[in-house]
């Protein structure tokens, strides 16, 4: 699966205090979709890969193209050296900004930020300088390509647009409750969840319908109210908020199936569920797996 917002908060959230501080000594990219950042022996691996968008540290070694691409190139000039400053997310976002205290040529200080956007097939890597100006980007966005908003050397930067769903954090019991009385009566629970919310993933809206009512494909109609399903997402809330995480795997027959930030309980006995010291281990081990089943089919 996609690193979800919710699993990205967890990262970031465990990535923090591990990396304020930092100096980058090296910049590498590997492959086309991946910059790994060299920060006193540890590697800092960013992704903007369609199928595996994340940012996370790695113990895997990957092999470097002789040639370095232009983009690892231009980061190399503007990012060697640079303190990692700060470390963000906003809200519910799968975007993540690295803030970075640079100098330049002349010993001024001044200021570089990379943005990963972990959005999918529009997952990006921007490098913005100190106004927030786009100097370039892993993958370019010209006005064929989206007329609602481009990603040139030269533009201000602006983050993707809203989607105008009410995020799950500010619900209300109350605006809950009206909300589930105007639903369809045939819809699913998780799918009352993905469409009045934003935030919540297709795996963590299965969850919560069952933990509110035993099973995924509980109707509105069957529920009987609101009740369960409002507990439900107001415990799994007040986690996000107080960053209480658990990195968390599910393996089906050996097989990696997905992967969470809290403990999952809707595949019962047909998944096996296994914890992980740190989400970047979870990631490693995750991807890894992906990536060798991925060659044994080709």
């Amino acid at each position: 699966m996609p690193l979800d917002a919710i699993c990205l908060q967890a990262v970031v959230e465990e990535l923090r205090p591990q990396l304020l501080g930092l100096r980058i000594d090296k910049v590498q990219q590997p492959v086309r979709d991946q910059v790994i950042l060299l920060l006193r022996g540890r590697r800092l691996l960013l992704n903007a890969g369609a199928n595996a968008p994340r940012i996370q540290l790695t113990e895997i070694v990957r092999d470097n193209p002789a040639e370095p691409p232009m983009f690892c190139m231009l980061l190399r000039k503007h990012l060697t050296g640079a303190k990692i400053a700060g470390l963000t997310q906003p809200p519910l976002e799968r975007l993540v900004r690295l803030e970075l205290d640079v100098t330049d040529d002349f010993g001024r200080p001044g200021r570089r930020t990379l943005v990963l956007e972990a959005m999918g097939r529009r997952s990006n890597l921007i490098l913005l300088d100190g106004e927030g100006r786009i100097i370039d980007s892993l993958r370019r966005v010209d006005a064929d390509m989206s007329a609602q908003r481009q990603v040139l050397p030269g533009l201000f930067y602006e983050p993707p647009a809203s989607t105008g769903r009410l995020p799950f954090l500010e619900e209300t019991e109350e605006g809950f409750a009206a909300r589930f009385a105007a639903a369809a009566a045939e819809k699913t629970l998780d799918a009352f969840l993905l469409e009045q919310y934003f935030g919540l993933s297709p795996l963590m809206s299965r969850e919560l319908a069952f933990r509110a009512a035993g099973d995924t494909d509980t109707r509105v109609f069957q529920l009987g109210g609101p009740g369960p399903l409002w507990r439900a997402l107001e415990e799994f809330s007040g986690r996000v908020r107080e960053n209480r995480f658990t990195p968390v795997c599910l393996f089906r027959d050996g097989k990696p199936l997905d992967f969470a930030c809290v403990p999952v309980g809707q595949y019962g006995g047909a998944a096996e569920s296994v914890a992980y010291p740190s989400f970047s281990a979870l990631l490693d081990a995750f991807y890894a797996a992906r990536e060798r089943q991925e060659r044994a089919r080709q």
